[in-house]
């Protein structure tokens, strides 16, 4: 059986520059494409479970967007650049690569740069349901050498040898989750009808050879939507001019998300506000400027105890992760207390404890329905986002809800809950993300 190493084909130097022309070409034509992303816990997801009830998978989402978040700001007081984080798998996405195409389904991650897959000859991998990616039997996989540029740039490689020989990544994940392998190109392949699929040729990526870890079975690897420089955002940049966004269905509803690259991703027309991006280290999350939020007429700014609706603006900011793979939003605890006071106060139910110990605010109420005010949530640039019932309430129990904005003393961060019936669209090279209430699975 042949090694990884046996595997290796030289890679030009001007790889970078060939795979920008190619890139263009590819795209360039439709000016962007659309695909299914698709929720862990949807009915069209293998990891569906018809037996769970919607209460199960609520706890479980919530359970594991605490666990990321953890991750996440474990990475950002540590500061390690190899230290990534693993999402959890809140949402996946179907890809095809190699030729003849080799169909996978991967965690599609914003808090993510590089993408990577498992790779036979395996020498651990982690189980996995759907056969495993060999690249022997790809006819343009190439693997990377460890002079040229592109092994160079990236972090978390090793190299050896007089030559340098194959570039090899080794990333480990928060949770102690690793992926090690050949850093190689192939040919990928995305989109679904109408638009139908697009081929990428040349997409740098991880071909894994020992992974471990709490991952799925049902899927493979992850599809790196980052700022950072090997993301498939950035290595595309060109090509789609620097735009990708999504619109999220509600959570467990029968209708499919979807994520957008080019063209198709731009977010427009009435109601449709835009925030700028603020640059952080490490630059793969997305964040933006949080002023304050409002219930109702009150308004609350960061830094600012007060309450009514004259609290005094505050110049103070937080910076705030935008985030796919996290399903709860925290909030920063410096003013969640007005938060959850004021949306208490507009809730004329008893509050109960929650009995799983994660949610701070909860009720009692039959069918799990509640009537809850919009919070409005205030961005820099003069951006609002009113967040309804769908955004910050979820049922945990048959007759239990709960307010799915949590407090916390580090990194602030917009979940996907808050996200979902918006049409969310990043524009990397105006460093900005745009918003537009919209009704997701009518797109």
């Amino acid at each position: 059986m042949a090694t990884p190493d046996e595997l290796s084909r030289p890679l030009c130097s001007a790889a970078l520059l060939v795979l920008l022309c190619l890139l263009e070409s590819a795209v360039g034509r439709s000016g962007g494409f659309t695909a299914d992303l698709i929720h862990r816990d949807s009915p069209s997801s293998p990891f569906h479970d018809p037996s769970a009830t919607h209460s199960d998978r609520m706890r479980s989402a919530a359970w594991r967007s605490i666990s990321r978040a953890r991750r996440v700001w474990a990475r950002d007081s540590l500061n390690i650049q190899s230290e990534m984080t693993y999402s959890g798998g809140e949402y996946y996405m179907k890809v095809s690569i190699g030729s003849p195409p080799f169909e996978t389904l991967a965690i599609a991650d914003t808090g993510s740069d590089l993408s990577w897959t498992q790779c036979e000859p395996c020498i651990e991998c982690y189980r996995q349901n759907p056969p495993i990616f060999d690249p022997r039997n790809s006819s343009t996989y190439e693997t990377v050498q460890c002079l040229t540029r592109l092994c160079q740039s990236l972090d978390g490689v090793r190299c050896g040898g007089d030559d340098g020989g194959v570039c090899k990544y080794n990333y480990t994940y928060g949770d102690g989750s690793f992926t090690s392998g050949d850093m190689a190109v192939e040919t990928f392949r995305m989109g679904t009808p109408p638009g139908g699929t697009i081929t990428v040729p040349r997409i740098a990526f991880g071909c894994g050879y020992n992974n471990g870890g709490i991952f799925a079975d049902a899927g493979s690897g992850i599809i790196g939507l980052g700022g950072g420089p090997f993301s498939l955002i950035s290595q595309m940049e060109g090509s789609i001019g620097g735009q990708f966004g999504y619109c999220l269905v509600p959570v467990f509803s029968k209708g499919t998300s979807k994520i957008s690259f080019g063209k198709d991703a731009a977010v427009s027309g009435p109601g449709a506000v835009s925030i700028p991006l603020v640059s952080e280290s490490p630059d793969t999350y997305y964040y933006v400027n949080l002023e304050g939020f409002s219930v109702g007429k009150a308004r609350f700014s960061y830094g600012d105890n007060s309450v009514g609706s004259e609290a005094k603006e505050s110049e103070k900011v937080a910076n705030m992760m935008i985030d796919s793979g996290t399903t709860l939003t925290f909030m920063p605890s410096q003013f969640f207390h007005n938060l959850e006071s004021a949306v208490a106060e507009a809730i004329p139910l008893p509050r109960v404890p929650d009995p799983h110990g994660m949610l701070d605010l909860c009720y009692r109420s039959p069918g799990g329905e509640i009537d809850a005010p919009v919070v409005t949530l205030h961005f820099a640039g003069g951006a609002d986002m009113a967040l309804n019932t769908v955004n910050t309430f979820a049922q945990f129990a048959q007759d239990l809800v709960c307010f799915t904005i949590t407090p916390t003393d580090s990194v602030p961060i917009l979940g996907n809950l808050a996200q979902m019936e918006f049409k969310v669209g990043f524009d990397l090279r105006k460093r900005m993300v745009s918003f537009m209430a919209t009704d997701c699975t009518a797109q």
